[in-house]
């Protein structure tokens, strides 16, 4: 029999860790996101912000100690983690607690990387030490990367998103996976996004351009991708699953009176583009 309140079914669960933004990404997008594709999101904020979405005033990063008590605190008591997503580091400090609190982890979890570097309406969220050189012990736990095109250069200094993507994926203590995504590049018709796999190209993915300026669309991707490895599909199924997810949130998108539109992250996704 079970006792009156308590749950009989679990959702997933996705450590997520990343920055508090008011205005409607970070930590509020992976929830959101978390949350609509089925599982239940176990947020860890690495620091908070002081934006909208017209402009990044300033970062307040978590201390290194505050972060990883948050996070040993928290899987005391929870249940196991299925995937875990990364965001915002806004610190050298945040980037190698991190790379510590995967280590305990279990070999083998699903971790997705979204080294993001600034905010979309302009201001740098990432320490900019790490642009230059992700620490090893965050990279070697990482299964895949996904940064956008302009991430990916500043990361690698490749001359294309086919080269740094080769560059970003190998053998350990490279992730296995690097997802270059093209919506932050000028473009018409649709959008390009590139998977790799062990430095070499694995596949190609295509989405419809919609045209606006949109809040926290990388974030969802890369919940996205974490929600779906958490569910048991593949990373390659994941980032095609995302990629429709998003762009459906996209294609709702809607305004809460600021300079950009928020993607609709509760949206019913039926597999297929609007």
């Amino acid at each position: 029999m079970v006792a009156q309140g308590q749950a009989t079914l679990r959702r997933p669960l996705v450590l997520v860790l990343g920055g508090l933004d008011p205005s409607g990404a970070g930590l509020q997008a992976d929830i959101e996101t978390c949350f609509a594709l089925g599982c239940h999101a176990l947020p860890i904020a690495t620091g908070l912000t002081i934006q909208n979405m017209r402009g990044l005033q300033r970062v307040i990063p978590v201390s290194g100690t505050d972060l990883m008590e948050q996070i040993e605190v928290l899987l005391t008591d929870a249940g196991p983690v299925a995937a875990c997503k990364i965001g915002m580091l806004p610190s050298e400090e945040s980037a190698l607690c991190v790379g510590r609190a995967l280590a305990k982890l279990p070999a083998g979890l699903p971790v997705i990387l979204d080294p993001v570097m600034t905010a979309s309406a302009g201001g740098t969220l990432m320490a900019p030490a790490l642009t230059d050189c992700l620490p090893q012990e965050l990279l070697v736990r990482t299964t895949l990367i996904k940064p956008n095109l302009r991430e990916a250069i500043r990361l690698t200094g490749a001359d294309s998103a086919e080269e740094a993507a080769a560059k970003l994926s190998g053998e350990p203590p490279l992730p296995m996976y690097a997802l270059v995504t093209g919506g932050d590049t000028p473009h018409a018709g649709n959008v390009r996004h590139l998977l790799y796999k062990r430095g070499l190209y694995f596949t190609e993915f295509s989405s419809p351009h919609v045209e606006g300026l949109f809040h926290g669309t990388g974030c969802t991707l890369s919940s996205a991708i974490a929600a779906g490895c958490a569910l048991g599909m593949s990373p390659e199924s994941a980032v095609g699953m995302a990629l429709k997810y998003t762009c459906g949130g996209v294609h709702h998108a809607f305004s809460i009176g600021g300079a950009q539109s928020i993607p609709d992250r509760r949206w019913f996704w039926k597999g297929e583009f609007p």
